[in-house]
């Protein structure tokens, strides 16, 4: 086998692959060709077997005329100069009696056109198009995503007739495990086997998400070198070659291409599955035989595994409802004990099954000040003690979880533990060592590789190094000392929990600063109705169609928690009089406003909420922060409103000061009332029937945001409806 020529080949191997610039390797596959141009027209770069493919092409620094294609492609490829913001697509032309598949896409501020030439007799794109669209609906059937998977692997074996195609899923260590497979005759399974996180490194990783299909037509290829090797375009840093992120002709790691010639893989396709914007698995599809898969099948592949990527999501979203349904009694179960004990830890001491409940486990245990305790004795007061003091040191998360406690922790806590491999723990209160544990125990796994995962040193094509290992036949493993992994969603149930004995914690509280009260008191406020959206959305998911509306609502509320969480140190600098950081920029404000709306009546589903929004147009301000506002003046509404009536929200501009408005009827409130309600911690608003956990912080919270903005806000009474107005300049202000 010829090595593969690479500039790049001296430097690249398994101990720092993960550093290997795979997007820039300078060359292609010679299958096809390559040219790329600048806004202007001017032919800026090409692979060197691009005159030998396509005829007569002009010199770099020169434009296409006469002489150059035809007069379809010219026209083609002018047209999307024309349009240069927006170029990306595909079209099919006969170029010297032979048909070309002419894929365009934006790399480093040219227009890139590859060219393929299709083989003869090869059927269209609208074929493949509709086997394809047949191959979705059958799918769409599926009851779960193993049988998704196993469906989708027959199609797109029948569409592109690779000997092998496999579903490949990876598992929470970045490992992948083949799951679903179908294979031609003689040759051997690779179904049920795991490959380590190593085989895929985090670059080509990105690669995937970016560009979901990845074709190697035959892995014994040279690289085609693109000419000239560095870009000259202006502003281009001369040094670097062409971006091939989204390129179809792409070179690949020598690396990988050894990986493949080792497991007598000719030819191969990878298709990305792709879930909430990460890789979540792929479609391997191998052939023995140097392979062109055309790019019609392609597209058709890459259509259904979008559709693949759609479905899973909607499974795991209704497989995710289902758990924070179960989830719901167990929690407010576990909110009830705390609240009705002195600590946590003679709740689990009073009745543990909640806890169970909320989250599989072998074991509990919670540890307050000096206190500590461990349902059914599993592991020892010192293991918690000793635990906590790492966690303390360690400056560990609030949510902290392993499932190998001897490679997180020190091996003299590790042993404290016994059986006990997995733990789960929340932080509920960091001044009195206020924690929730749930443990598990060693789970003994035998794990089938596709080979030994090890690296090895040897002599391989590229010289002596880590190389890729050279059998893939099953090697089993037994792995000791692990549990089982905490799920996405032990995690998520887990840190909303936290946020819930966090608030009841902090009511229990003596603590003397007024300060700490109001600054930890606003994770209890702020958490509240975002929670509830998420909490309201998730439950419509699994009874609706529309499915990702509600899935990106479930994503903006929760990122909303989370910075939230972020910024509670906002209350100690407005104590010390100090103004509030701000993070402004140029907003779409009528954009925003609509989006925090639809958020707020799924948090508020009982409230009539109504929007009258002018044109605004484009505002300057932080727009997380005017999140915040208009989340608290419009909780508050609902809270303190009549009951039955609407909550009104409005916005408009006058000159350069923007206005909005929120309004509701209410009981009449005195001018007293009217001057203190932005006050925090008021009398007036504490002990509220329909709010009684209230600690009056969200029109402190919100004045304190518009004035840093360089605005004002007002508080009114008009004839039975009560006016919350704020102004805000909708350009920066000046120093």
């Amino acid at each position: 086998m010829k090595p593969v020529s690479n500039p790049m080949v001296a430097v690249a191997d398994l101990s720092n692959c993960d550093q290997e610039p795979i997007h820039i390797p300078g060359s292609i596959q010679p299958h096809g060709a390559l040219l790329a141009f600048t806004a202007d027209g001017i032919l800026a770069v090409r692979s060197r077997n691009a005159g030998a493919l396509l005829g007569a092409l002009p010199e770099i620094g020169e434009a296409l005329d006469a002489r150059h294609l035809n007069a379809a492609l010219r026209e083609e490829i002018g047209s999307a100069l024309d349009c240069f913001e927006d170029v990306l697509g595909a079209m099919t032309d006969s170029l010297d009696g032979h048909l070309v598949d002419v894929i365009m896409h934006q790399s480093d501020g040219l227009l890139v056109v590859e060219f393929e030439f299709r083989p003869d007799g090869q059927t269209s794109l609208e074929v493949f198009a509709l086997q394809a669209q047949k191959a979705i609906v059958f799918i769409q059937r599926q009851r779960d995503i193993h049988q998704v998977l196993t469906v989708a692997v027959e199609k797109i074996a029948a569409l592109t007739g690779f000997d092998r195609v496999m579903a490949y899923r990876f598992l929470h260590d970045e490992s992948g495990e083949v799951v679903a497979e179908h294979r031609r005759a003689g040759l051997a399974p690779f179904l049920g086997q795991r490959y380590p996180a190593s085989d895929i490194p985090q670059q080509a990783r990105r690669l995937y998400v970016l560009n979901p299909i990845r074709l190697i037509v035959d892995a014994g290829y040279a690289p085609v070198a693109l000419e000239p090797a560095a870009l000259t375009a202006p502003g281009i840093a001369q040094w670097r070659t062409l971006d091939l992120s989204h390129s179809a002709l792409r070179s690949v790691s020598p690396i990988h291409i050894e990986y493949l010639q080792n497991m007598g893989v000719a030819a191969s396709m990878s298709i990305s599955i792709v879930v909430d914007g990460k890789l979540w698995g792929l479609f391997a599809c191998h052939h023995m035989t140097p392979y062109l898969v055309p790019h019609a099948v392609r597209m058709a592949c890459q259509v259904l595994a979008q559709s693949v990527s759609m479905i899973v999501d909607r499974h795991l979203a209704s497989d995710r409802t289902v758990s924070l349904t179960q989830a719901a009694s167990a929690r407010n179960a576990i909110i009830g004990l705390f609240e009705n004990h002195d600590s946590l830890v003679s709740a689990v001491a009073a009745n543990p099954t909640p806890f169970f409940t909320l989250i599989k486990c072998d074991c509990v245990a919670a540890s307050f000040e000096a206190e500590a305790h461990a349902q059914q004795a599993c592991i020892s007061r010192q293991a918690i003690a000793e635990l906590v003091k790492w966690l303390g040191k360690s400056a560990a998360p609030d949510v902290f979880h392993s499932d190998h406690l001897r490679r997180d922790v020190p091996q003299a806590v590790a042993d404290l533990f016994g059986p006990v491999s997995g733990v789960l723990a929340i932080r509920y209160n960091r001044e009195q060592n206020g924690y929730l544990f749930w443990l598990r125990n060693e789970q003994v796994q035998n794990v089938r590789w596709g080979g030994p995962p090890d690296k090895n040193v040897t002599v391989g094509p590229l010289g002596r190094r880590l190389t890729p290992r050279g059998s893939f036949e099953e090697w089993k493993q037994t792995v000791r000392g692990q549990s089982v992994p905490w799920e996405a969603t032990d995690l998520e149930i887990a840190s909303s929990l936290r946020v819930d004995l966090q608030d009841i914690s902090l009511s229990k509280s003596h603590a003397a600063s007024k300060t700490r009260e109001m600054f930890m008191a606003t994770l209890g406020h702020d958490l509240r109705d975002p929670l509830q959206a998420i909490k309201m959305a998730s439950e419509m998911l699994s009874i609706s169609d529309g499915s990702n509306r509600f899935s990106h609502r479930i994503t903006s509320s929760s990122n909303r928690m989370q910075r939230l969480i972020d910024q509670l140190s906002d209350l100690s600098t407005i104590q010390h009089h100090q103004t509030l950081p701000m993070h402004g920029r140029s907003v779409e404000l009528n954009a925003l406003l609509e989006e925090l709306a639809d958020e707020l009546k799924a948090a508020h589903p009982g409230a009539d909420i109504q929007t009258c929004f002018d044109p605004v147009g484009v505002v300057w301000l932080d727009p997380d922060r005017l999140s915040q506002v208009v989340a608290n003046l419009v909780g508050n509404a609902c809270k303190h409103g009549m009951v039955g009536s609407p909550v009104q929200i409005s916005a408009r501009k006058t000159g350069d000061i923007v206005a909005f408005q929120v309004r509701n009827q209410a009981e009449h409130l005195s001018q007293d009332l009217l001057k203190g309600l932005f006050d925090p911690f008021k009398a007036s608003s504490l002990n509220k029937g329909r709010n009684p956990k209230g600690q009056g912080l969200g029109l402190y919270i919100s004045s304190e945001i518009i004035k840093a903005h360089g605005g004002r806000i007002e508080v009114r009474m008009d004839d039975g409806w009560i006016e919350v107005e704020a102004w805000l300049p909708a350009t920066p202000r000046t120093a």
